[in-house]
């Protein structure tokens, strides 16, 4: 076998990284409708940073429907790299720079515990209840309840 005929298939390497939601929005196509985001990651102190684009027609379109990916939010995202870009080819045909490098992923996910929090002026309020409990309102019936399969389970020794 020589190297000509060999053939070169891609690795499985996955991407994660961190970022804020710099845009998401719905857009309709001809396959149906699907969730565009792009996430803006610094790799180094006061950088311009890079942008991370992926797209999503699963369980990511009804966070998004339901407020939970609003711009600025915090996430962590995996998948896998489609492409790498610096440039652009404008309306003239000329070459631009891209005002960030970007990395489009295929496969993206946000995994458990990737949300991250949310601005301040967009997440959703709640309300507490706080409550003082005095000892005289507490049952004492209950401590002892809850003391006595403590003592009855112990080992004798």
């Amino acid at each position: 076998m020589t190297q000509t005929q060999l053939r070169s298939f891609a690795q499985f390497n996955s991407f994660t990284v961190q970022g804020r939601i710099n845009h998401a929005e719905l857009v309709d196509s001809k396959n149906g409708q699907f969730l565009a985001v792009t996430v803006i990651t610094n790799c180094l102190n006061d950088d311009e940073g890079m942008t991370i684009t992926f797209n999503s027609s699963n369980g990511l379109m009804g966070l998004f429907e339901k407020g939970y990916l609003p711009t600025g939010r915090v996430v962590t995202v995996t998948g896998h790299i489609a492409y790498v870009r610096e440039t652009y080819t404008n309306k003239d045909g000329e070459v631009q720079m891209l005002k960030r490098p970007s990395i489009h992923l295929v496969d993206a996910s946000i995994p458990t515990g990737g949300l991250g929090p949310m601005p301040a002026d967009k997440a959703p309020t709640t309300t507490r209840r706080v409550g003082v409990v005095k000892p005289a309102q507490a049952k004492s019936s209950l401590v002892e309840d809850l003391r006595a399969p403590v003592e009855a389970e112990a080992p004798a020794f």
